[in-house]
């Protein structure tokens, strides 16, 4: 009883400090809010498969309207301890159009006692209509921390970049903080900020607050 107390006094004061931290930042940058929320399911397979199936809701204008929602399932092959490739597939409905989405990629995640390091990269094709987008590139870096079996805060940064003809063109950053809480019963969920800028190489940026919530269990 007295460790599910602290488990929540706990999280309640990263909730706390997320919250103040985006406000601040939202009114020195002037910058919109986004809402992310998703909703998955896991399933470990033979032979050191998992497949997972997610469907998210996204939010824009300081939460006030519709920015897309997308279906995405992937498959990965864990090849051995901390290693894992992946192909995900993704089916996005926005407001006036339709985009398709497939990646091929691979992470490695090493655990130094309660501290935790994690590479991804990964390859993605975006495809509208009879359009093709250029290839993209995304790194992201990551690092966890375990302060006990229920929660465990991240802090990570990812660049992504157009990869053609040699030539790098960054596209888009994110710092992401956030925390993911064990529920039991192989249930997740995870609570988390995210400071977006798209458009990196151009002149007029985008950027964006996220404020996302997900859960997650495996069954």
């Amino acid at each position: 009883m007295c460790k599910e107390i602290n488990v929540i006094k706990n999280t309640r004061k990263f909730c706390l400090i997320v919250f103040f931290f985006t406000v601040f930042n939202s009114i020195l940058a002037n910058v919109d809010y986004e809402s992310w929320s998703s909703l998955e399911f896991r399933k470990k397979l033979p032979f050191s498969f998992e497949l997972d199936f997610e469907q998210s809701l996204r939010l824009k204008d300081n939460l006030s309207s519709f920015k897309q929602t997308f279906t995405e399932t992937s498959i990965s092959y864990n090849m051995f301890n901390g290693m894992k490739f992946f192909i995900p597939f993704r089916y996005a409905v926005f407001k006036d159009k339709i985009k398709k989405r497939i990646s091929f990629g691979a992470a490695y995640k090493h655990n130094f006692n309660k501290i935790s390091f994690r590479y991804r990269i990964k390859l993605q094709k975006t495809y509208l209509d009879d359009k093709i987008f250029n290839p993209l590139i995304r790194n992201k870096f990551t690092l966890g921390s375990k302060i006990n079996k229920k929660l465990r805060p991240y802090v990570s940064q990812e660049f992504s970049h157009f990869a053609q003809d040699g030539q790098f063109d960054y596209d888009e950053y994110r710092l992401s903080v956030g925390v993911r809480i064990n529920l039991g019963k192989k249930r997740e969920t995870k609570i988390f900020y995210t400071q977006k800028i798209e458009g990196l190489s151009k002149k007029n940026q985008d950027k964006a607050n996220v404020l996302g919530l997900s859960y997650a269990f495996e069954w």
